[in-house]
């Protein structure tokens, strides 16, 4: 509660600053949004009040409030975004310092199009070539892109990951998941060599990317007289392989929209495209992406799945759903090791 009073006094303070004293009364409508699990919170906020000259306003936005390593954020927001992402990423409105480890990020609210609009292959195409617009940000990204140790974070985290795939030998259901450690572990062992050869290969190299491709950070809303794909929770943005994003998005899809699976290929191509390149899925191609695919499995999504298949308190349905999530992770796991091993 003290948390969220200390937002909402942060959030009178923006608005006053931003609109000017007649915000300083308004009624505050908050309700949180799930997501943004870098963020101590997200509240989407509903501000109305009445301006100098005395007529109605009504604001709707979207207040972060960042702590530690997710005030990275903030930082992408005001630096990076505006140069290279204005259109593919919600508007920052301003961010307000609240201590020395403390911030909130105002930004604005997306309105959804549709509910779901992936299974649209024009606007899942229009997706993929707007993030290879942004892969080709020039060098002036990396000195931008705020600090942060990636390839350490995941080679812990894809050794954590290894310990609880053996640790599913002891799980009677799950039995059958750790059959597949030794591959896992093959990979785990070769990860940094296997990612230095990923970031090195041309013409793909290394880019900015998003950081968190899946189907919940992407939505559709309307902008200008059409439909355009936006992608929020920016906190993960940083240096790597363009692949990290592309295969993290498909498949996302192929978890949330299985149909979309049957247009994998017509995706890729869509991408490569987009960044210029001949629309053909050489073996190059093919292995550059499943052995990123792969760092994604690593990086925690397997890991999240693991501890939920096995966690007593969740009930049947989530359990069995965690079990076939990790299938498929430990299914990408495969074919990386054929391609890259």
């Amino acid at each position: 509660m003290q948390n969220q009073a200390q937002v909402l006094n942060g959030t009178r303070a923006f608005l006053v600053r931003f609109a000017g004293e007649g915000a300083a009364r308004a009624s505050l409508e908050h309700k949180p949004l799930h997501g943004g699990i870098e963020a101590a919170s997200v509240l989407l906020v509903t501000a109305r009040y009445r301006d100098e000259a005395g007529r109605p306003v009504m604001r709707r936005f979207v207040v972060k409030h960042l702590r530690g390593r997710a005030a990275r954020e903030g930082a992408i927001y005001e630096t990076l975004l505006p140069h290279h992402a204005a259109r593919l990423a919600p508007r920052l409105l301003g961010r307000l310092p609240l201590d020395a480890d403390g911030s909130l990020l105002f930004i604005e609210a997306i309105r959804r199009a549709e509910a779901w609009p992936w299974r649209d292959l024009a606007l899942g195409n229009d997706l993929l070539q707007r993030l290879a617009a942004l892969h080709a940000a020039g060098p002036q990204a990396a000195q931008a892109m705020p600090p942060w140790d990636y390839a350490a974070e995941l080679q812990a985290m894809a050794e954590a990951t290894y310990a609880a795939l053996d640790a599913c030998r002891l799980h009677p259901e799950l039995a059958v998941l750790a059959r597949e450690r030794r591959t896992v572990g093959r990979i785990v062992l070769g990860l940094p060599a296997l990612r230095g050869s990923l970031l090195a290969e041309q013409p793909f190299g290394t880019r900015l990317l998003h950081g968190d491709m899946h189907a919940g950070n992407a939505l559709a809303c309307r902008r200008g007289r059409g439909v355009e794909p936006v992608l929020i929770d920016w906190g993960r943005a940083r240096l790597g392989s363009p692949f990290e994003d592309v295969s993290s998005w498909l498949q996302s899809l192929r978890c949330w929209e299985p149909q979309v699976q049957r247009f994998h290929d017509s995706l890729l191509k869509a991408y490569l495209a987009g960044l210029g390149l001949p629309q053909r899925l050489t073996s190059q191609v093919r292995a550059a992406y499943w052995v990123a695919a792969a760092s994604n499995a690593l990086a925690g999504a397997l890991l999240h799945h693991l501890h939920l298949a096995r966690d007593p308190r969740q009930g049947t349905a989530r359990r069995a759903e965690a079990f076939r999530a990790a299938r498929d992770w430990l299914r990408v796991l495969r074919r990386a090791a054929a391609w890259a091993c």
